[in-house]
Formats: C-alpha cells, structure tokens, sequence
C-alpha cells in the first residue's frame, strides 16, 4: 500500500478499468485519475474528487489509428498543466500512449513513476513500457516471460490484476 499521495493515469476503457481494479485491490484511493475522456469518464467524477480528462493523441479513420497534429499539441500542453497542477510524489501508470507526456512532466517536477505493464504483454515490450522504462523507479511485468527483456528496475510480483 502506498501511502504518500499518488496519481494513477491511464487510459479510458479497459485500461482504466485494470486502474480501478488495482486501487481496489491496493485499498487506495489516489489523488488524482488523470484519463483521457470516455464514456466511464461521468460516473468518475462522481466517484473520485479529482479526474482530469487528457485528448487522445489519435483519430480513427475506420480501423486505422492516426497520430491528429493538432490534438498531440493540445495533449502535451494539458499533460503538462495538468503535471503542474497536481504535482504528484508517485505516479501509477496503466495504458497506452497516452499517458506518456503526463508521466515525464511528472518526472520533470520529482515524481516517481510506476509502470503496470498491460496483461497483454507477454513475449514482447508495449511502446509504453519502452517510452516509460528510462524514467521509471519499477516497471511491474505480469508475465515471467517479459522480465528478462527489461532491465533492473523491472519486477515480477505474479499477476498485479
């Protein structure tokens, strides 16, 4: 259990819900969720005093992702306004790309940051993991395989979730 004042950032949909199940399982409630939005995004709010809504890196265009110039500018602003405002000691990562500017803005300003490697990783590294790993105290793996491609300060525990 973690008892300085954290962060969990993640991303919406099934990442956010491993976040959830996590602070369920850790008994802690952070300071902060900062998630980019989504329909689970409302009952959030209701549920946590501070959520912070990050925009998508990407657009979609049918089954095929797109990195969208203009949202990427606006979401490295809000990632680090939002690190400004919140000034997190511990930051408890879960997702996607998107929580990547958060975290080093965090970093910037002496947050430690925990990485949760998704449960999907088994043979090979996410590019968070990789964006993430350089700036991380611990880097949770979930699957015994996926240690060894990481460094030391990556650590298998069993199943986080």
């Amino acid at each position: 259990m973690i008892k300085t004042p954290f962060v969990v950032v993640t991303d919406r949909g099934g990442h956010l819900h491993n976040a959830l199940k996590l602070m369920e399982q850790m008994e802690s409630r952070p300071a902060a969720i900062v998630s980019t939005h989504g329909p689970d995004i409302e009952s959030l709010k209701k549920e946590f005093p501070k959520v912070v809504e990050l925009p998508t890196l990407f657009r979609w265009f049918g089954k095929k992702r797109v990195l969208d110039p203009i949202r990427a500018c606006w979401h490295v602003l809000r990632s680090f306004l939002s690190a400004v405002q919140l000034r997190p000691r511990v930051v408890i990562s879960l997702g996607a790309t998107n929580v990547v500017m958060f975290c080093y803005f965090a970093r910037f300003f002496g947050a430690e940051i925990i990485h949760v490697e998704c449960m999907n990783q088994v043979k090979s590294k996410s590019v968070t993991g990789k964006l993430l790993y350089p700036i991380c105290k611990n880097l949770l793996v979930q699957w015994p395989e996926l240690l060894p491609l990481y460094g030391s300060k990556a650590r298998y525990e069993g199943w986080v979730l």
